[in-house]
């Protein structure tokens, strides 16, 4: 078997999620909103309701909601949200199967929430993957940035142009669980699969108040963000690899080997993004130095005294987000590792893989490379009804079943040598399927993609693809209709761009269809 191939699944319903930003304006005018308030909204329905709900609070402000569902919570700004769907079904667990049907049922439940009590705040969400009309200016970024104070030591620390962010820049960014031994080849395949991803939903052609000459400007933020980085590892990282990673200690290594610097840590057991203090060790050397050599001094962002901080492999679980590709491994650990024996794990071929199997490590594939589509008036005014309403569910449909096919892999490199790889993510950047690059169309590339992934799928599943297939057929994505639409119109750029997002507001999902399993109202 080629050694890059995806492995079967230990089950054959692997554990879904979903993290879904929304790009936030305001319904009267369509300027950048700061939607802050949804959260007391949705609480006090909740609330009501009898539904548990927990606060997350961070700057004295109410900064998210936690819920049996997820999270729903501010991204990098408040005008950028994102609803973080707790995954369905245990790793390796089987509980009668259908997990992306009740995936799309509840993501459909809880996007109409979200965007009711938006509405009942003035405000709403676009369907469009960053707001068209935002200038980012310091002052922007000051006022709307949410208070984390990672966000501070990446600009003052790293070097790290975050603002380059602050214009709602939204993606729809699909989670499916893997086993060990099956996550490298897992994200190789979806790295492959990116500019095919790319090119069906982009969705962001327009940045303050003008086109920009690609289709999805989203993805400019990585070379924005990270250019002027002080760490040479940190304006790699957003680079596809030469080659396809062979297993997870290479994984590792590329991550964060010579060259790269370490991120801060929670001094308790928070996340990266979250509020408790967070940690800078002195030096910021790269992460398997410090786990290799002696306790190091340690400051708390923000100030305060120093502390010593003795490395431990639960220090890898907090930098395992430091790259920023278009898809990546996520893991936790049920068992901590011994540190001694993670570090010797990365010395042998698969012998990191036994080490997470035994650690009962729970891992998934986090895509990245989709922008954020929702419903909107012309989606909604399709004969076929199954395309709005999967238009949000697609993304996490297609990884699946791409993951669930064994044969994807051989047949979708086969197409073009990896070496290609940057090239047609940046024609799916410019053009989208209109796209060309190694003799390959993206819509032939997106094609090819979208029926292995039908073939890794359940029957019950297919209609999630009807987005997909629309595109395929009209030649045309979000960013395509929102172009069209610009170029239809009179006028000064601005004021035809105000226009477009005006009809781009996202609308309810629609039911279900019947192939879902069960009739949804």
């Amino acid at each position: 078997m080629d050694a890059h191939a995806p492995r079967r699944q230990a089950m054959a319903e692997p554990s879904l999620g979903l993290e879904l930003e929304f790009a936030v304006v305001e319904r009267t005018g369509g300027g950048t909103h700061d939607a802050g308030a949804v959260f007391h909204t949705l609480r006090q329905r909740r609330t009501a309701l009898g539904e548990p709900v927990t606060d997350m609070t961070g700057g004295g402000r109410l900064m998210g909601l936690y819920g049996p569902d997820g999270v729903f919570s501010v991204d990098n700004g408040f005008n950028n949200l994102e609803y973080a769907f707790a995954p369905i079904g245990r790793q390796f667990g089987h509980d009668g199967g259908g997990h992306l049907n009740r995936l799309a049922r509840i993501v459909r439940r809880e996007v109409n929430a979200v965007l009711d009590a938006l509405a009942d705040n003035g405000a709403a969400a676009l369907n469009l993957a960053e707001h068209p009309a935002t200038v980012i200016d310091e002052a922007l970024y000051r006022r709307i940035r949410a208070p984390k104070p990672i966000y501070t030591h990446w600009v003052e620390d790293r070097g790290w142009r975050h603002d380059q962010g602050i214009d709602a820049k939204a993606q729809n960014g699909p989670t499916t669980g893997v086993t060990a031994d099956g996550a490298v080849p897992a994200l190789n395949l979806i790295l492959w699969a990116a500019p095919a991803m790319i090119a069906l939903f982009a969705n962001s052609p327009f940045e303050a108040g003008a086109p920009t000459g690609l289709l999805e400007n989203r993805l400019t933020l990585w070379p924005r963000m990270f250019g002027a980085a002080h760490a040479p590892g940190d304006r790699r990282l957003h680079q596809p690899p030469p080659e396809p990673f062979t297993d997870l200690a290479g994984y590792f290594r590329w991550m964060h080997g010579p060259g790269t610097a370490m991120q801060v840590i929670p001094a308790g057991r928070g996340g990266y993004k979250g509020y408790d203090t967070m940690l800078r060790i002195e030096g910021d050397p790269p992460l398997f130095d410090f786990l290799a050599g002696p306790p190091r001094m340690a400051r708390p962002l923000g100030g305060g005294e120093a502390r010593l901080v003795r490395p431990d492999a639960a220090h890898a679980e907090h930098q395992q987000f430091a790259q920023f590709l278009d898809a990546r491994i996520r893991f936790r650990f049920e068992e901590t590792p011994p540190l001694g024996d993670f570090l010797a794990a990365l010395e042998g071929a698969g012998a990191l893989e036994a080490l997470f199997a035994r650690c009962g490590a729970d891992l998934y594939i986090e895509g990245r490379a989709c922008g954020a589509n929702f419903p909107d008036a012309e989606l909604l005014d399709l004969p076929d009804p199954r395309i709005a309403a999967s238009v949000v569910l697609a993304p996490a449909a297609l990884q699946k079943g791409l993951m669930a096919n064994p044969q994807a892999w051989a047949r979708l490199s086969a197409l073009a040598p990896w070496e290609a790889l940057p090239a047609l993510r940046d024609a799916a950047i410019r053009d989208g399927l209109r796209g060309e690059g190694a003799g390959l169309t993206l819509r032939d590339f997106a094609n090819r993609v979208v029926e292995e992934a039908a073939l890794g799928l359940a029957d019950e599943e297919h209609w999630m693809l009807a987005y997909p297939l629309h595109a395929l057929t009209a030649g045309r994505n979000g960013a395509d209709r929102a172009l069209a639409r610009y170029e239809a119109l009179c006028g000064l750029p601005a004021e035809r761009i105000r226009r477009v997002a005006a009809e781009r507001i996202a609308h309810p999902m629609p039911a279900l269809p019947q192939e879902a399993g069960e009739s949804v109202a």
